[in-house]
């Protein structure tokens, strides 16, 4: 990766051709990226960062691939494919009280409680400590009387 620095002083593009020649020899070799970065003015820093990441984790992953563990785990890896038995369309199936139930709204004062209410009911976070008997447990989210 080649990395051009102090680009709000000079850019790339305002170099003597010969030095603009030689730089570009260097661009053009296989493998190698270009980033203009300035310091000064954060710009590109971030490009550069991303394109590092990017090209680190490429070589990781490279690593992996070529050392002896993969082999092992490649083999117990199965992707099922499956295929048609006859010509009938099979598409997914919503029940209509799912697809009737209201969304929730924690303005609404009919709304189902929830965890999160009982917590803040109680004092929050740090505050309310969860009760360990189920019974209490199931009738405190379920709303009702014990």
């Amino acid at each position: 990766m080649l990395v051009i620095n102090k680009i709000d002083v000079t850019r790339l593009e305002d170099l003597t051709s010969d030095n603009r020649t030689l730089v570009q020899e260097i661009i053009d070799t296989e493998g190698v990226q270009c980033v203009q970065v300035s310091c000064h003015s954060d710009e590109g820093v971030m490009d550069l960062k991303n394109k590092a990441c990017d090209s680190l984790l490429a070589q990781r992953v490279d690593a992996k691939l070529k050392g002896n563990k993969i082999n092992t785990i490649i083999n117990r890896i199965h992707v099922a494919q499956p295929k048609p038995r006859d010509e009938v369309v099979r598409e997914s199936f919503i029940p209509e009280a799912v697809k009737l139930r209201k969304k929730y709204d924690k303005n609404d004062p009919n709304r189902r409680k929830l965890a999160r209410d009982v917590e803040l009911e109680e004092g929050g976070a740090g505050v309310y400590n969860i009760s360990l008997n189920s019974k209490i447990l199931f009738h405190r989210f379920r709303g009702t009387k014990r």
